[in-house]
């Protein structure tokens, strides 16, 4: 492999691998207009006992589940909602309202609401 080879596949893998991170601010608008309602300010989801004594949907503490879940698990439920990762119908599909770009920024900001608390 010559130097040059290697600089362009070092350069385009790094460019891959960018497009995929997401930027946790624009991120943080989205959430903020696509997902607070269920999820909260916070990640920490609905607190239905509050509401009601039996949650007919539990809605989880994004802070505690997204660690336990893959990048590309969390572009999946965003992406195609619950169903398409074998969960609650209840999440629904925002891949034909948001561009990759957008999703991969939710799953960015989705990232740091750990660090928030």
């Amino acid at each position: 492999m010559t130097a040059l080879s290697f600089f362009l596949v070092f350069v385009l893998a790094d460019t891959l691998l960018a497009q995929t991170k997401g930027d946790a601010k624009r991120g943080e608008d989205l959430y903020i207009e696509k997902c607070v309602l269920c999820h909260g300010s916070q990640g920490q989801g609905w607190d239905w006992t509050k509401k009601v004594a039996s949650p007919p949907v539990p809605v989880p503490d994004l802070a505690k589940i997204a660690p336990q879940r893959s990048d590309q698990f969390l572009f999946d439920v965003v992406t195609g909602g619950g169903e398409a990762v074998g969960k609650t119908r209840f999440m629904p599909p925002f891949g034909f309202q948001l561009s990759d770009r957008e999703v991969w920024d939710l799953v960015a900001y989705v990232r740091s609401l750990g660090s928030k608390k």
